[in-house]
């Protein structure tokens, strides 16, 4: 007869679980984690050899090194960068002979000397997650997300955690994060979605007293299995589903923020974008929804994303039947709908956003196409201080500087523009192409023809470049 399978499961340890006496060295050390956070990293070293799995307490570890640590030592932050790579290679073997806690314990050490230690914190993780403590590596990559907040490999790593740690609500957050600038990131999206299964899980199985833990744990494995096949075969059907169950939860806890985080997410997947603008106009109305920002620009985001799908829309019908006069006059009035809401949203955002120069650059865009020139290249001046939007901006300049014939001042700025440009991409040639025509409208035609054949002898397609320059060869 075969032996069954008797390993313990691996619980995480809280501070209530803690020895008494070392509650109360825990809770006077805490008091003095801003005079003296060396003292808080003794004691919180001193608990973690007795109770490794404790992670609140690894919390407050990693709080009172990032105190102690300051602003930093550019020198030192070197130096533990390569301490870190080569304690990474050679913990692996001792990992792998068991010697997790071990590694642990000497990844604190390193990360006393330097919190920003990279290698030593993956480490950290990687020990952990040996030992299925993944709470602990949750705070691992939570305390890289600290220093590389958009490194989008970091986190990844941090959300499946989270998701493994059941702390399916901060897993969802990184998830949106992550979203919000990549959103076709399927790793994320699955993600999601299991934190959404965790979330949604029928409460009465986790309650049940007759389940052991094991077994509560192996049905929600195979719940969020049965979710992944499922996602795989028909993924807008299971979005859909969620989105449903979501919506029944808002109704009995309409507070609940999170949920309208979750809910807009996959509505944002499923491209249901006047759905999603409703329950961002809810959240808004919540108490902790009416100050939170975020809301403010999804609910921007997905007023304009359901504008472009019903013009996307009416250009398909156009395609099928060009002579139709009504769908022409419905899709410009649309298009000027849709251009007069951005133009009023970019407004109030530089309004409130003073400071933020991207929205300082859409502002520009937007005026110049009505034709406000000055307006625009007042913007534009402005948010060329933006190392992101700078060529762009002074892209900007240039053509407004062309349309209203101040052809020196445009080539000033196309040159300058130019000259940033390291390499021959589309937006440097935009920008030549631009600059060219500047020189041909003030009839500087060696100079148009130098501009273009730049261009031509990189990529004779772009525009009418190729013409152009026949035109100059046969003129001459």
């Amino acid at each position: 007869m075969a032996e069954e399978n008797t390993t313990p499961e691996i619980v995480e340890t809280t501070i209530r679980d803690l020895d008494p006496r070392f509650i109360r060295q825990l809770e006077n050390a805490e008091k003095s984690i801003d005079k003296n956070p060396a003292y808080v990293i003794d004691i919180c070293c001193t608990i973690l050899s007795k109770y490794p799995s404790c992670v609140e307490v690894r919390k407050i570890l990693r709080q009172a090194q990032f105190k102690k640590y300051g602003k930093g030592n550019p020198i030192a932050k070197f130096t533990a960068s390569i301490q870190g790579m080569i304690f990474s290679m050679q913990a692996g073997s001792k990992i792998a002979k068991g010697l997790a806690l071990e590694v642990m314990a000497d990844a604190e050490k390193m990360l006393s000397v330097c919190p920003e230690n990279e290698g030593a914190l993956k480490t950290l993780a990687s020990a952990a997650e040996a030992l299925k403590y993944w709470g602990t590596v949750a705070e691992a990559y939570q305390a890289i997300a600290k220093f590389k907040p958009n490194d989008e490999k970091t986190l990844l790593a941090l959300a499946d955690a989270l998701v493994k740690s059941k702390q399916p609500d901060a897993a969802m957050q990184v998830c949106e994060k992550i979203l919000r600038k990549n959103p076709s990131n399927g790793d994320a999206q699955a993600l999601a979605r299991s934190a959404s299964v965790i979330k949604t899980m029928d409460k009465g199985d986790w309650e049940d007293t007759n389940k052991s833990a094991t077994e509560k744990q192996k049905d929600a494995e195979e719940a969020l299995k049965r979710a992944k096949e499922t996602s795989s075969v028909n993924d807008e059907e299971t979005l859909a589903r969620m989105v449903e169950r979501l919506s029944a939860q808002i109704q009995t806890d309409p507070e609940n923020i999170n949920l309208y985080r979750e809910i807009c997410g996959h509505l944002r997947t499923l491209k249901r974008f006047e759905e999603a603008l409703d329950f961002v106009r809810k959240a808004r109305q919540q108490p902790l929804g009416k100050g939170d920002t975020t809301f403010e620009k999804m609910e921007q985001g997905f007023l304009v994303a359901a504008m472009d799908q019903r013009i996307a829309g009416l250009k398909k019908k156009l395609e099928e039947n060009p002579d139709d006069e009504a769908v022409k006059a419905e899709l410009a009035e649309v298009q000027k709908q849709e251009h007069d809401i951005k133009l009023e949203n970019a407004k109030q955002m530089v309004e409130r956003y003073p400071n933020d120069f991207n929205y300082r650059y859409e502002l520009g865009m937007l005026l110049f196409d009505d034709g406000n020139l000055d307006e625009a290249i007042m913007q534009f001046q402005i948010s060329q201080r933006s190392p992101k939007v700078r060529l762009q901006s002074l892209l900007g300049l240039g053509r407004a500087f062309t349309q209203g014939r101040k052809y020196d001042l445009a080539v000033d700025q196309l040159e300058t523009a130019k000259k940033e440009s390291k390499i021959m991409n589309e937006s440097k040639k935009e920008i030549i192409y631009e600059l060219g025509t500047a020189y041909e409208l003030m009839g500087k035609a060696e100079q148009a023809f130098n501009e273009y054949k730049e261009i031509y002898s990189a990529d004779i397609s772009y525009r009418d470049v190729a013409k152009k320059i026949n035109d100059y060869y046969n003129n001459k």
